[in-house]
């Protein structure tokens, strides 16, 4: 079972139609694969795990690398997204990680954190990427008076045992440095923390991996890889590139008909955004935005926005169960209320952008980062944190194929695989009643 969803969201011939294509031309960049070709390493998937590993492989260690991308660079999550460089990558409470893995592998788990939104900046400057960074710091908002303790309690633990810069506001405070909208009850930020156009980076970075010697092939799909021999046959548009190692770096978008052993690993999540016109200085000052870092609203079925360089609004959510081109205007629709909601001043603002992503949830709640027997290597599961993560991870992935081991000295939170979903058929349904109860919740 490979499709969660309606096949629309699958289509790798049709644009994206998001704000950020308006930004970069993505047409025509890079060859199609229409011929049988041989090669060390071959990385499925275009992402920023593939394209940051391929571009350190090529540039740090000499390999010689071919990268596969089913639809045109920038057509997955990793250009789909809001652009947040988060912190952390795993869908548990500080206290839930250290109660599972212990004080030490959680401050390891952390310090690999702050490696990652570094790496994510330390590309960004050395290629000089124009990619439009705007922040210092991410701001976790509470959406009502009783959340306020937990973000107290929250940004003293950051501080305290991982020495993460923190620092809290109280809704008062946040109104002056922030915003004046609902569901704000004071704030705390942290430190690293910043926000980019998604797309400008990752084709950024594809361009310095090509320039340093990586084949780069887009609408180029594989649908078999075939071990023969100790070496594996990759198949994609009919033709077969012979390779000694394979990096599997799909994410939200990896097909269950490839390897048995990473078969039902994921609950691919849509992740639905909209962006506003530009919005006029009279209306930013009706509700005091004045922020351009990176916002998130802690409330189980969170919801985050920005405001981006041309003062448009970006307004982002989950809760989409179907996928079909349909439902993503019915929940762009929704997104639109709650939004208005929120920002009560801007109802007459209209909606100019709205498109979806996948992102990758696993049952350990953390990425995955490991080699399987043989040649086969993996990274995957960024827990909607992939901005800040899967450069990073790409980067460590390059490590562990040149070093012939089978481990990395990074968190175990990060190692191994998880857990299959068990009756994986029944995803879906575990989802639906999953944003049933949180719904619940947030009331």
């Amino acid at each position: 079972m490979s499709n969660l969803y309606h096949k629309d969201i699958y289509n790798f011939n049709e644009p994206i139609k998001s704000y950020w294509e308006t930004t970069f031309d993505t047409n025509n960049k890079y060859k199609i694969l229409e011929k049988n070709i041989k090669a060390n390493i071959v990385i499925v998937g275009g992402g920023y795990t593939g394209v940051s590993c391929a571009l350190s492989l090529a540039k740090n260690y000499n390999e010689d690398v071919v990268l596969l991308e089913a639809g045109h660079m920038g057509w997955g999550s990793s250009a789909r997204n809001a652009g947040f460089c988060c912190i952390p990558p795993a869908k548990m409470s500080v206290n839930k990680i250290i109660k599972r893995y212990g004080i030490q592998e959680t401050k390891q788990f952390f310090k690999n954190t702050i490696e990652g939104s570094n790496f994510t900046k330390e590309l960004i400057e050395q290629y000089k990427i124009d990619c439009d960074l705007t922040g210092e710091c991410n701001f976790e908002v509470a959406p009502h008076p009783s959340y306020f303790n937990s973000i107290k309690e929250e940004a003293i633990v950051y501080k305290k045992e991982f020495g993460i810069e923190t620092q809290v506001f109280t809704k008062e405070e946040f109104n002056e440095i922030g915003h004046a909208g609902e569901e704000q009850y004071g704030a705390f930020s942290y430190k690293p923390g910043f926000a980019i156009n998604p797309l400008k980076f990752l084709l950024g970075i594809t361009k310095e991996a090509k320039k340093h010697g990586v084949q780069i092939y887009e609408k180029s799909k594989v649908i078999k890889i075939e071990k023969k021999q100790n070496k594996y046959n990759i198949i994609a548009n009919g033709f077969t590139i012979n390779a000694n190692k394979v990096v599997m770096a799909t994410n939200g978008f990896y097909n269950d008909d490839l390897f048995p052993q990473l078969n039902n690993m994921i609950l691919p999540v849509i992740s639905n955004i909209i962006v506003t016109r530009p919005l006029t200085n009279d209306e930013l000052k009706s509700h005091n935005y004045v922020t351009r870092n990176p916002v998130l609203n802690i409330r189980n079925l969170l919801f985050y926005y920005r405001l981006l360089k041309d003062n448009r609004f970006l307004f982002g959510a989950r809760g989409d169960l179907i996928g079909s081109e349909e439902s993503s205007i019915k929940k762009s629709k929704k997104m639109e209320e709650q939004m208005k909601k929120v920002f009560p001043n801007w109802n007459n603002v209209e909606i100019d952008f709205h498109w979806r992503g996948l992102v990758a949830v696993t049952t350990k709640y953390s990425p995955s980062i490991g080699k399987l027997e043989d040649e086969i290597y993996y990274s995957f599961g960024y827990q909607a944190n992939g901005v800040n993560t899967a450069p990073w991870s790409g980067n460590e992935l390059a490590k562990l194929i040149v070093s012939n081991s089978k481990k990395l000295n990074i968190s175990k939170l990060y190692q191994g695989l998880p857990i299959k979903f068990p009756f994986p058929k029944l995803r879906l349904l575990y989802l639906k009643l999953a944003l049933w109860y949180y719904s619940l919740i947030d009331k």
